[in-house]
């Protein structure tokens, strides 16, 4: 696969098969515009695919290093779950719950 086949096949390709490329997977008027800027060009190497530099989703520019919102309003980014410990391993329930690692049913039936 070439490196512009790939970057199709992440983006205006995967839209298509979904039936929703109206709406995104390239670069058009009227359509929704989340999408990445890079400093280096992916079509090169397809590892540059990961020099991304700028962010924007919904409307809204966010610097990749540090993924504080740029742009027309600028904010500091709050701490993700794993930073706030909100999340199970913060609860002293976690290690005897272990409700995340049962498989199947959560009934108790024997199945």
């Amino acid at each position: 696969m070439s490196n512009m086949e790939a970057l199709k096949a992440a983006t205006i390709n995967g839209a298509n098969y979904l039936g929703i490329d109206e709406q995104v997977g390239s670069l058009k008027e009227g359509k929704l515009a989340d999408l990445i800027v890079l400093d280096k060009n992916p079509l090169n190497g397809i590892t540059n695919s990961n020099s991304v530099r700028y962010t924007m989703a919904n409307g809204r520019l966010y610097d990749a290093t540090t993924m504080n919102e740029i742009g027309n309003q600028e904010q500091t980014r709050s701490k993700f779950y794993w930073e706030n410990n909100k999340y199970n391993q913060a609860f002293d329930w976690h290690e005897t719950a272990e409700s995340y690692m049962k498989v199947g049913c959560s009934c108790e039936a024997d199945h």
